[in-house]
């Protein structure tokens, strides 16, 4: 492939057919990879190109988005880095780069701008390392669409702004790169092979290294947690000395587990899924042989680990944990998810007393007239119709709700047995029994009861899902919608020490060594030969 005549089209991207479908046949003045930075901080590789028209930002050769020139707001740069935002009017929101070549990537657009608009573009330099406080987000423009973050003062002349650097000299400059890009379609099958060889390169580094994000961006602090394909670790990454949690799957593990299809549920209702009682997933990348997901760190610990030391909850407690539980549930049914895996394990506790669901690798997707039928999750939480084989509803996890309502009251679940085959047949056909000693309310027992019906058509919630329970005796204290907004203060506050303080995990986790484990061959030969099947894993 033949070198285009602009210089700054570093990529050569002028010369490809599939770019100049993207960009609508403009002429390309600049194209680089550069460093998005998302909301949270994470710099995320893309490819931008800077037209006669607009600013193009590029993943994998796929439009993410288009900034048009006259849409342009200001820019803003940071004195003392290398970051730069570009502030989008009311019609768009702002988008905050990264960049060794930022200077003539500013300036380019300032002068394209200039070219195109006729009047001059505002210019703002602040000396903060870090812009964020000055990006108006997607979401702050769809409230309201005037609003912006971009700087009212340290307005700056651009002309001597640009006296700092060496780069494109003038608007005539532009103008010359315009008259000079010469596009010959007599090319176009030379090009059509070169794309394939960039193709091809390109895919065989994904398995590799994501292009937004590496492990080797993040120090592993502790671990804090084990799963059936992987472990959980407390990490720190490197690049803003953010605290989060990693959640580490090996991908053989996956593939002879016939678990892939599960996580991808997992991620999808992580990332797609908001709400207050639910874990969010900031982040997934992989390498050739992981999977990784970035979590907020809820420095809280398991619920669990709080029900193992005081071994059991009043009800005032429970009724508060109880109703933020309920309340996942019901999004999650809303969304024609069922979570199948409720459990104390799966609810951790943040620095305010607040709950959140974690772990959804046993999630189901389906809609309200299906029946899944599969026999997995916890033994001790299982409703019968899961073990009968009869199906999986939304009310076996309202089955499963009971459950962890009798536990945290009691201190053990209704129906336990170490032999599960026994256990299983309990649940099934006996009866559960309430302590004797214990002094539970009557509506405690109540709800308990009817939410363990072992008929699912008649279980309590089957019907109108969790306005049954708010309409329940034992709920009839708790404003369900101040627990939605946490105005209600917890009965529980963590004693947190910093934003590293793993004392509510469980000690042999968090007392354990990391160690790099070394894949055997024929396990990598497994990996290799289903790597395909993880291409949705990026972020």
């Amino acid at each position: 492939m033949e070198k285009n005549n602009n210089e700054y089209d570093y990529l050569n991207y002028s010369n490809l057919s599939e770019i100049k479908n993207i960009i609508n046949n403009e002429i390309i003045l600049f194209s680089d990879k550069i460093n998005k930075i998302n909301r949270f901080g994470f710099n995320q590789e893309r490819i931008i190109i800077i037209t006669n028209c607009g600013i193009y930002n590029i993943k994998k050769k796929e439009l993410k988005r288009k900034i048009p020139l006259n849409v342009i707001l200001g820019i803003t740069i940071s004195k003392t880095s290398e970051e730069f935002i570009i502030h989008g009017n009311e019609y768009e929101y702002d988008y905050h780069y990264n960049s060794p070549k930022r200077f003539e990537i500013i300036r380019i657009i300032n002068n394209s701008f200039f070219e195109l608009n006729h009047k001059k573009l505002k210019f703002f330099e602040s000396k903060e390392k870090s812009l964020k406080n000055f990006v108006t987000s997607k979401k702050e423009k769809k409230l309201n669409p005037n609003f912006t973050r971009m700087p009212k003062d340290n307005l700056i002349d651009i002309d001597q702004y640009f006296n700092r650097t060496t780069t494109i000299n003038s608007v005539s400059e532009i103008n010359d790169i315009l008259n000079s890009i010469i596009i010959d379609d007599n090319n176009s099958n030379e090009n059509v092979n070169n794309e394939k060889e960039i193709n091809n390169n390109k895919d065989e580094n994904i398995m590799t290294k994501s292009d937004e994000i590496v492990i080797e961006d993040f120090n592993i602090i502790k671990i804090i947690g084990h799963g059936e394909c992987g472990i959980v670790c407390l990490v720190e990454y490197k690049k803003n000395n953010e605290i989060y949690a990693m959640k580490s799957l090996k991908k053989e593990v996956l593939i002879e587990h016939n678990q892939i299809k599960n996580e991808l549920i997992e991620k999808e209702i992580l990332q797609k899924l908001k709400y207050p009682f639910l874990c969010e997933l900031l982040f997934c990348f992989q390498n050739i042989d992981h999977i990784y997901f970035i979590m907020p760190f809820l420095n809280g610990g398991e619920l669990f680990q709080h029900l193992k030391k005081f071994q059991k909850f009043d009800e005032e407690k429970v009724r508060f944990y109880g109703a933020q539980i309920a309340l996942a549930l019901d999004f999650l049914h809303k969304n024609d998810i069922i979570y199948h895996d409720l459990k104390p394990e799966n609810i951790l506790m943040d620095e305010n007393g607040y709950l959140k669901l974690i772990n959804f690798g046993m999630a189901s997707k389906i809609k309200s007239n299906e029946i899944n039928k599969c026999l997995t999750g916890t033994p001790e939480y299982l409703a019968p119709e899961i073990i009968t084989g009869e199906g999986i509803y939304k009310s076996s996890d309202w089955w499963s709700f009971g459950v962890l309502l009798y536990e945290m009251l009691c201190g053990l679940p209704p129906f336990y047995e170490e032999n599960i085959e026994k256990m299983y047949e309990m649940i099934k056909n006996e009866t559960f029994k309430f302590p004797n000693d214990y002094n539970l309310s009557d509506d405690a027992k109540d709800i308990i009861t009817k939410l363990l019906n072992k008929n699912p058509n008649e279980r309590l919630g089957n019907k109108n899902e969790i306005e049954e329970i708010k309409n329940h005796p034992f709920f009839s204290i708790i404003d369900f919608e101040l627990i939605e907004k946490k105005k209600i203060p917890a009965p529980f506050i963590p004693n947190i020490n910093d934003n590293k303080d793993v004392k509510y995990f469980e000690e042999d986790y968090i007392n354990e060594d990391i160690e790099k484990s070394n894949i055997p061959e024929n396990k990598m030969d497994l990996i290799n030969n289903n790597q395909d099947k993880f291409k949705d894993f990026d972020n």
